[in-house]
């Protein structure tokens, strides 16, 4: 009995450390989350974003189309309506203009590269060069990746899916 107490406690401080290094250190949040991330997509290739700065991110779909690889957002329109990254698209437009994309990298991100790394196992699965984007468009705020916003101007602020991806951001305004 006294033994189950004491792992019972542990298991509480544990959990308790966990949740107060999670509040005091977005960054230390990010990495975890994103790697229990990377346990379920494992078999998924990725793009870092400091990887994605240094490809030269496009600032509109058509000077993307021009690229080598075009950026698929995931997200759903009201997340996309805060912002961007800079020339993405979003899946529906990519699946109906499918043929121009079909011999470029794909390049598919969410908030955290949950979504996305499903989005790019199915189009893996149908025999294309996809990546997710590595800990996805909060990462990228970590990068000091440039966002739009649905006007296309430069934004401060990116759409975070939920409350607890507040503590995430870098330097830009959480909207969830």
């Amino acid at each position: 009995m006294h033994l189950l107490k004491f792992f019972t406690g542990i298991s509480l401080l544990v959990v308790l450390g966990f949740v107060t290094l999670c509040y005091f250190s977005p960054k230390f949040f990010i990495k975890t989350a994103y790697m229990l991330v990377k346990l379920e997509l494992s078999d998924i290739p990725e793009i870092s974003g400091t990887t994605l700065s240094k490809m030269v991110v496009p600032s509109t779909p058509a000077a993307a189309a021009k690229d080598n690889f075009i950026l698929v957002d995931v997200r759903t329109p009201q997340e996309r309506h805060v912002s961007v990254i800079p020339g993405a698209v979003d899946a529906d437009f990519f699946e109906r203009h499918f043929a121009d994309y079909q011999h470029k990298k794909i390049i598919v991100y969410c908030t955290i590269g949950y979504r996305s790394g499903f989005y790019a196992r199915t189009l893996r699965d149908r025999g294309l060069d996809a990546y997710n984007l590595g800990e996805g468009i909060v990462g990228w705020t970590h990068t000091d990746g440039r966002l739009f916003d649905s006007h296309g101007q430069p934004t401060r602020r990116v759409h975070v899916y939920s409350r607890p991806w507040h503590l995430a951001v870098k330097d830009h305004i959480a909207v969830y």
